[in-house]
Protein backbone atom coordinates (compact mmCIF):
# COMPACT_ATOMS: atom_id res chain seq x y z
CA UNK A 1 0.00 0.00 0.00
CA UNK A 2 1.57 3.17 -0.76
CA UNK A 3 0.69 6.71 1.12
CA UNK A 4 1.11 9.88 0.69
CA UNK A 5 1.18 12.93 3.44
CA UNK A 6 -1.12 16.00 1.92
CA UNK A 7 -1.62 18.90 4.10
CA UNK A 8 -4.07 17.70 6.86
CA UNK A 9 -4.85 14.42 5.47
CA UNK A 10 -2.68 11.17 4.31
CA UNK A 11 -3.74 10.43 0.92
CA UNK A 12 -3.78 6.59 -0.37
CA UNK A 13 -3.14 6.00 -4.05
CA UNK A 14 -1.91 3.44 -7.10
CA UNK A 15 0.58 4.18 -10.11
CA UNK A 16 0.79 2.19 -13.15
CA UNK A 17 2.85 2.39 -16.08
CA UNK A 18 5.35 5.27 -16.87
CA UNK A 19 5.81 8.09 -18.91
CA UNK A 20 3.11 11.61 -18.91
CA UNK A 21 1.15 11.17 -16.02
CA UNK A 22 -2.72 10.74 -15.95
CA UNK A 23 -4.33 11.29 -12.81
CA UNK A 24 -7.67 9.94 -12.61
CA UNK A 25 -10.34 11.50 -10.07
CA UNK A 26 -12.93 9.23 -8.52
CA UNK A 27 -16.58 10.88 -7.82
CA UNK A 28 -18.26 11.38 -4.58
CA UNK A 29 -18.92 8.30 -2.62
CA UNK A 30 -16.48 5.91 -4.48
CA UNK A 31 -12.76 5.69 -4.55
CA UNK A 32 -9.61 5.12 -7.23
CA UNK A 33 -11.55 1.34 -7.65
CA UNK A 34 -14.25 3.20 -10.20
CA UNK A 35 -10.59 3.32 -12.54
CA UNK A 36 -9.53 -0.54 -12.66
CA UNK A 37 -10.64 -0.71 -15.97
CA UNK A 38 -9.01 3.02 -17.12
CA UNK A 39 -5.58 2.27 -15.33
CA UNK A 40 -3.97 -0.47 -16.98
CA UNK A 41 -5.47 0.64 -20.89
CA UNK A 42 -3.50 3.91 -19.73
CA UNK A 43 -0.07 2.23 -18.86
CA UNK A 44 -0.34 0.04 -22.06
CA UNK A 45 -0.73 3.50 -23.63
CA UNK A 46 2.57 4.84 -22.83
CA UNK A 47 1.27 7.35 -19.64
CA UNK A 48 1.73 6.42 -15.97
CA UNK A 49 -1.54 6.37 -14.71
CA UNK A 50 -1.94 7.49 -11.22
CA UNK A 51 -5.33 7.09 -9.37
CA UNK A 52 -5.80 8.21 -5.69
CA UNK A 53 -8.47 8.31 -2.95
CA UNK A 54 -9.99 11.59 -2.34
CA UNK A 55 -9.85 12.70 1.43
CA UNK A 56 -12.10 10.39 3.03
CA UNK A 57 -13.25 7.88 0.88
CA UNK A 58 -11.33 5.04 0.32
CA UNK A 59 -7.72 4.46 1.95
CA UNK A 60 -7.61 7.76 2.62
CA UNK A 61 -7.29 9.52 6.13
CA UNK A 62 -10.60 10.82 7.02
CA UNK A 63 -10.60 14.72 8.34
CA UNK A 64 -13.43 16.09 10.74
CA UNK A 65 -13.41 19.12 8.19
CA UNK A 66 -12.00 20.77 5.29
CA UNK A 67 -14.72 19.53 2.42
CA UNK A 68 -14.86 22.28 -0.03
CA UNK A 69 -13.36 22.14 -3.90
CA UNK A 70 -10.73 24.66 -2.24
CA UNK A 71 -9.67 21.82 -0.42
CA UNK A 72 -10.18 19.06 -2.75
CA UNK A 73 -7.82 20.75 -5.13
CA UNK A 74 -4.97 21.95 -2.74
CA UNK A 75 -4.93 18.11 -1.92
CA UNK A 76 -4.12 17.09 -5.68
CA UNK A 77 -1.77 19.92 -5.43
CA UNK A 78 0.21 18.55 -2.71
CA UNK A 79 -0.08 14.70 -3.82
CA UNK A 80 1.57 16.04 -7.11
CA UNK A 81 4.44 18.21 -5.50
CA UNK A 82 4.88 14.74 -3.57
CA UNK A 83 5.32 12.29 -6.05
CA UNK A 84 7.69 15.12 -8.18
CA UNK A 85 5.35 15.41 -10.78
CA UNK A 86 5.49 18.63 -12.37
CA UNK A 87 2.72 18.42 -15.17
CA UNK A 88 0.12 16.15 -15.84
CA UNK A 89 -3.37 15.10 -17.63
CA UNK A 90 -6.13 15.35 -15.24
CA UNK A 91 -9.22 13.34 -15.25
CA UNK A 92 -12.05 13.55 -13.58
CA UNK A 93 -15.94 11.94 -13.19
CA UNK A 94 -18.72 13.33 -11.41
CA UNK A 95 -17.46 15.12 -8.04
CA UNK A 96 -13.78 14.49 -9.58
CA UNK A 97 -14.33 16.36 -12.56
CA UNK A 98 -15.67 19.23 -10.52
CA UNK A 99 -12.01 18.81 -8.21
CA UNK A 100 -10.29 18.44 -11.93
CA UNK A 101 -11.73 21.90 -12.93
CA UNK A 102 -11.43 23.87 -9.52
CA UNK A 103 -7.59 22.40 -10.06
CA UNK A 104 -6.92 23.75 -13.91
CA UNK A 105 -8.26 26.71 -12.54
CA UNK A 106 -6.33 27.29 -9.64
CA UNK A 107 -2.99 25.70 -11.11
CA UNK A 108 -3.35 26.25 -14.94
CA UNK A 109 0.88 25.56 -15.37
CA UNK A 110 0.46 21.76 -13.76
CA UNK A 111 -2.49 20.75 -16.54
CA UNK A 112 -1.48 19.30 -19.73
CA UNK A 113 -5.02 18.30 -20.67
CA UNK A 114 -8.35 17.73 -18.60
CA UNK A 115 -10.74 14.93 -19.04
CA UNK A 116 -14.48 16.04 -17.46
CA UNK A 117 -16.53 12.84 -17.39
CA UNK A 118 -20.43 13.64 -16.57
CA UNK A 119 -18.59 16.42 -14.19
CA UNK A 120 -19.76 18.39 -11.79
CA UNK A 121 -19.52 21.79 -12.15
CA UNK A 122 -18.56 23.99 -8.43
CA UNK A 123 -21.14 26.46 -8.44
CA UNK A 124 -24.38 24.83 -10.67
CA UNK A 125 -27.74 25.28 -9.27
CA UNK A 126 -28.72 21.68 -9.65
CA UNK A 127 -32.26 20.95 -10.45
CA UNK A 128 -35.31 21.29 -7.46
CA UNK A 129 -35.54 17.06 -8.00
CA UNK A 130 -31.52 16.83 -7.67
CA UNK A 131 -31.21 18.93 -4.46
CA UNK A 132 -34.29 17.50 -3.18
CA UNK A 133 -32.39 14.12 -3.79
CA UNK A 134 -29.20 15.43 -1.67
CA UNK A 135 -31.06 17.00 1.17
CA UNK A 136 -32.81 13.64 1.74
CA UNK A 137 -29.99 11.34 2.06
CA UNK A 138 -27.63 14.09 4.17
CA UNK A 139 -30.71 14.28 6.86
CA UNK A 140 -30.85 10.04 6.24
CA UNK A 141 -26.87 10.23 6.82
CA UNK A 142 -27.90 11.56 10.70
CA UNK A 143 -30.99 10.02 11.15
CA UNK A 144 -30.36 6.39 10.12
CA UNK A 145 -26.38 5.88 10.01
CA UNK A 146 -24.10 5.95 6.91
CA UNK A 147 -24.33 2.83 5.76
CA UNK A 148 -28.31 2.36 6.17
CA UNK A 149 -28.99 5.79 4.27
CA UNK A 150 -26.76 5.45 1.14
CA UNK A 151 -27.99 2.01 0.79
CA UNK A 152 -31.77 3.05 0.88
CA UNK A 153 -31.08 6.74 -0.70
CA UNK A 154 -27.84 7.32 -2.78
CA UNK A 155 -28.03 3.79 -4.57
CA UNK A 156 -31.71 3.94 -5.92
CA UNK A 157 -31.07 7.29 -7.35
CA UNK A 158 -31.78 7.10 -11.47
CA UNK A 159 -28.22 8.56 -12.14
CA UNK A 160 -26.88 4.76 -11.49
CA UNK A 161 -29.84 2.89 -13.27
CA UNK A 162 -27.01 2.89 -16.35
CA UNK A 163 -24.53 1.05 -14.19
CA UNK A 164 -27.69 -1.49 -12.26
CA UNK A 165 -27.75 -3.30 -15.49
CA UNK A 166 -24.53 -4.94 -15.16
CA UNK A 167 -25.20 -6.89 -11.51
CA UNK A 168 -21.22 -7.55 -10.74
CA UNK A 169 -20.42 -3.96 -11.75
CA UNK A 170 -23.24 -2.41 -9.84
CA UNK A 171 -22.12 -5.00 -6.73
CA UNK A 172 -18.86 -3.28 -6.80
CA UNK A 173 -19.90 0.20 -6.77
CA UNK A 174 -22.26 -0.23 -4.44
CA UNK A 175 -19.56 -1.85 -2.26
CA UNK A 176 -17.52 1.33 -2.57
CA UNK A 177 -20.66 3.75 -1.63
CA UNK A 178 -21.48 1.46 1.76
CA UNK A 179 -17.76 1.82 2.52
CA UNK A 180 -17.81 5.51 2.51
CA UNK A 181 -18.05 6.93 5.75
CA UNK A 182 -19.65 10.50 4.75
CA UNK A 183 -17.89 12.91 6.97
CA UNK A 184 -18.50 15.82 5.41
CA UNK A 185 -22.15 15.06 5.59
CA UNK A 186 -21.78 15.16 9.78
CA UNK A 187 -19.37 18.30 8.89
CA UNK A 188 -20.31 21.61 10.98
CA UNK A 189 -17.93 23.69 9.56
CA UNK A 190 -18.87 27.46 8.15
CA UNK A 191 -18.19 27.56 4.87
CA UNK A 192 -18.13 31.08 2.64
CA UNK A 193 -18.40 30.54 -0.45
CA UNK A 194 -15.55 32.44 -2.94
CA UNK A 195 -16.91 35.90 -5.03
CA UNK A 196 -16.77 34.41 -7.84
CA UNK A 197 -17.61 30.54 -8.76
CA UNK A 198 -16.19 28.00 -11.12
CA UNK A 199 -19.28 28.01 -13.42
CA UNK A 200 -18.35 31.82 -13.89
CA UNK A 201 -14.55 31.38 -14.83
CA UNK A 202 -14.79 28.45 -17.03
CA UNK A 203 -13.13 30.75 -19.98
CA UNK A 204 -10.09 30.80 -17.89
CA UNK A 205 -9.19 27.18 -18.25
CA UNK A 206 -6.74 27.08 -20.56
CA UNK A 207 -6.15 23.08 -21.12
CA UNK A 208 -6.87 21.18 -23.78
CA UNK A 209 -10.07 19.79 -22.59
CA UNK A 210 -12.12 16.64 -23.31
CA UNK A 211 -15.94 16.70 -22.26
CA UNK A 212 -17.50 13.13 -22.12
CA UNK A 213 -20.67 12.08 -20.74
CA UNK A 214 -22.95 9.11 -20.77
CA UNK A 215 -26.14 9.39 -23.05
CA UNK A 216 -28.55 7.98 -20.55
CA UNK A 217 -27.25 10.08 -17.79
CA UNK A 218 -29.76 12.31 -15.81
CA UNK A 219 -30.80 16.20 -17.21
CA UNK A 220 -28.74 17.56 -14.80
CA UNK A 221 -25.03 16.42 -16.07
CA UNK A 222 -26.68 16.76 -19.27
CA UNK A 223 -26.89 20.68 -19.41
CA UNK A 224 -23.46 20.64 -17.08
CA UNK A 225 -21.69 18.75 -19.85
CA UNK A 226 -23.51 21.66 -22.98
CA UNK A 227 -22.18 24.36 -20.36
CA UNK A 228 -18.77 22.76 -19.89
CA UNK A 229 -18.42 22.40 -23.31
CA UNK A 230 -20.06 25.84 -24.69
CA UNK A 231 -17.55 28.10 -22.11
CA UNK A 232 -14.20 25.99 -21.85
CA UNK A 233 -12.48 27.88 -24.78
CA UNK A 234 -12.06 25.01 -27.50
CA UNK A 235 -13.29 22.18 -25.76
CA UNK A 236 -14.11 18.57 -27.27
CA UNK A 237 -17.41 17.54 -26.28
CA UNK A 238 -17.88 13.42 -26.78
CA UNK A 239 -21.25 11.78 -25.91
CA UNK A 240 -20.63 7.81 -24.42
CA UNK A 241 -23.64 5.72 -26.43
CA UNK A 242 -25.52 2.98 -23.84
CA UNK A 243 -24.03 4.77 -21.29
CA UNK A 244 -25.73 6.58 -17.76
CA UNK A 245 -23.22 8.23 -15.26
CA UNK A 246 -20.57 5.87 -14.71
CA UNK A 247 -19.08 5.40 -18.13
CA UNK A 248 -15.64 3.63 -16.56
CA UNK A 249 -17.57 1.10 -15.23
CA UNK A 250 -20.29 1.00 -17.92
CA UNK A 251 -18.84 0.89 -20.66
CA UNK A 252 -14.69 0.74 -20.09
CA UNK A 253 -13.44 0.06 -23.29
CA UNK A 254 -15.40 3.12 -25.05
CA UNK A 255 -14.12 5.64 -22.55
CA UNK A 256 -10.79 3.83 -22.85
CA UNK A 257 -10.49 4.63 -26.79
CA UNK A 258 -11.69 8.32 -26.16
CA UNK A 259 -9.11 8.87 -23.57
CA UNK A 260 -6.04 7.51 -25.41
CA UNK A 261 -7.51 9.04 -28.31
CA UNK A 262 -7.42 12.39 -26.79
CA UNK A 263 -4.74 12.53 -24.77
CA UNK A 264 -2.54 11.33 -28.27
CA UNK A 265 -3.55 14.61 -29.78
CA UNK A 266 -2.70 16.92 -26.08
CA UNK A 267 0.79 18.06 -24.90
CA UNK A 268 3.49 16.02 -23.63
CA UNK A 269 5.20 16.92 -20.12
CA UNK A 270 8.21 17.69 -22.22
CA UNK A 271 6.64 19.74 -25.01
Amino acid sequence: MTFAPTRDVTTYYEEQGSGPAVVLIHGHAADRRLWERQAPALARAGYRALCYDVRGHGRSSIPLSGYTWEDYSADLKALLDQLAVARAHVVGLSMGGGIALQFAVEHPGRVLSLALIDSALPGFGYSEEMESAIEELRDAVRREGVRQAFERVWLAQPMFDGVRRFPERFARFREMALSYPAADYLEDTEYAPPERQLVERLGEVSAPTLVMVGELDIPDFQLIADILAENIPGAEKQVVPDAGHLPPMEQPEQVNRLLVDFLGKAPRSDD
